[in-house]
């Protein structure tokens, strides 16, 4: 901590250093307008990762005394996340964003901030200027009234855990009983919507489905909205149980054909859904979009690859983070308990020029509930098990789960297990988030105003309808 804070002095006598030049008329000019109302505002940047920008901006507010600010930076989907600290000292400003393990130090010279933004050990010069704040629009495909299908919120109970879970259930007009299907979203916790990027694609998903006849349940992830629970503890398979009481739920309702619900799971979601129908033969079907057929290691590995290359980073740099993850994935994977891989990963970073601090944060990332049990976890077991129709997309441009390395593990477990129940379909041109893109790069989600390909959408339905 000594170490940082003479660091971050030394940035700001530097700062000072380049506008001693300022005259006295100007300093009092700008007293005699009150410097402390003048911080307030928008303030955007543009962050040169050097193989990457990313525009980022900060909302500073001043009230009874007290500053406050929050944090958007769009191509992640991240809106008015709050900053825990603003100190602001005559000219000097300083933001700390401690859930994101980042700082930002600055000189503030009227209509510009000149400073430096550090997190996880890196550190960045950013400018800052005034600006507006970015306001999120509807996306074009977000659903319109009037609804031709009823809307119900409700809530069930995963008994397994005693976690209750809160949901949106749409039921179209007419008569029934009608196929159903429960939506799984991705990892990290997320509402009903799975809303990402300013898009809401469950919400669409559910519009469409319900419009064409079928009964979907979406619910928030635990934590979330409604819902209870505690995201942090939970791994992939308690998620499943969650997963497995909205299934059930479904089974209770009168509009419900029950020999005819299904789980469609989108990336984690498309690992859970198998691991429900391994234990359970009464699902009916599966639609998996984008689900990982590999380890979660193998996944990770692939993604960042192909993520950084993407991005522009240069092919040296690339190699040299491949070669990290590799050593880091296989400790974990040698390992029975985290405290058995703790002191192994963190020497390891250490020893490859990483401060203790850093290492700590890396480590405890690796070793949370979540991660260690995806890193390891083989799916092809589930898939193995799973005996109902399997309809599998993956975008041909999506950077997180590669359809090279998922459709050929796929295609390993139809091979070494005769399977004839899964049905796998490249969705040419489309992304993670089954838009259509250039890229496939995260950094293109938010600018994309489609939130999710017609073509996706119409597959699925006529996949479901279809069935016998």
């Amino acid at each position: 901590m000594e170490c940082v804070m003479k660091t971050e002095t030394s940035i700001i006598q530097k700062m000072r250093m380049k506008i001693l030049k300022i005259s006295v008329l100007c300093a009092l000019f700008f007293n005699s307008l009150g410097i402390m109302a003048q911080i307030e505002g928008c303030w955007k940047g543009k962050l040169n990762l050097g193989w990457q920008q990313l525009d980022l901006s900060f909302v500073i507010k001043h009230q009874e005394g007290a500053y406050s600010a929050t944090l958007d930076v769009p191509a992640q989907g991240a809106f008015d996340v709050p900053v825990e600290g603003v100190a602001f000292d005559g000219d000097s400003i300083r933001l700390d964003m401690n859930a994101l393990k980042a700082l930002y130090v600055g000189i503030f010279r009227a209509d510009t901030i000149d400073g430096v933004f550090t997190q996880m050990g890196m550190t960045f010069p950013l400018m800052l200027a005034r600006s507006e704040k970015e306001v999120q629009q509807e996306r074009p495909q977000d659903p319109k009234p009037p609804f031709s299908y009823h809307i119900e919120d409700v809530k069930f109970t995963n008994e397994r855990e005693q976690v209750e879970l809160a949901g949106t259930l749409t039921v179209p007009k007419g008569e029934g009983p009608f196929p159903a299907v429960v939506l799984v979203s991705g990892s990290g916790a997320q509402d009903r919507n799975e809303e990402v990027f300013n898009h809401r694609p469950f919400w669409v998903i559910a519009d469409y489905l319900s419009r064409n006849g079928i009964v979907v349940l979406r619910y928030d992830d635990r934590g979330v909205g409604g819902s209870g629970g505690n995201p942090a503890l939970a791994t992939t398979f308690d998620l499943s149980y969650d997963a497995e009481a909205a299934f059930d739920f479904l089974g209770s309702r009168v509009e419900v054909d029950g020999s005819k619900i299904g789980i469609l799971g989108h990336s984690e979601g498309g690992l859970i859904n198998f691991m429900v129908a391994a234990r359970r033969p009464d699902v009916a079907f599966l639609i998996s979009l984008a689900g990982p057929a590999v380890r979660g290691a193998e996944v990770l590995k692939a993604q960042q690859k192909a993520m950084r290359k993407a991005a522009g980073m240069p092919d040296s740099l690339n190699a040299a983070n491949m070669k990290m993850e590799d050593s880091l994935y296989a400790v974990i994977n040698s390992c029975s308990h985290p405290d058995e891989a703790a002191p192994l990963l963190k020497r390891m970073m250490t020893d490859a020029g990483m401060d203790v601090q850093e290492a700590d944060r890396q480590a405890e990332v690796l070793l949370s509930p979540w991660m260690w049990y995806f890193l390891k976890y083989d799916p092809a077991i589930a898939i193995a098990k799973t005996t109902c129709p399997a309809l599998l997309l993956n975008g041909s441009m999506d950077l997180q789960v590669l359809v090279s390395q998922n459709f050929t593990a796929y295609n390993s477990c139809i091979d070494k297990y005769r399977k004839t129940n899964l049905i796998l379909k490249e969705m040419p041109g489309l992304n993670h988030l089954f838009q259509h893109c250039q890229t496939g790069h995260p950094s293109e989600y938010y600018l994309i105003e489609e939130t999710m390909a017609p073509e996706v959408l119409k597959t699925m339905s006529e996949f479901v309808r279809l069935l016998k």
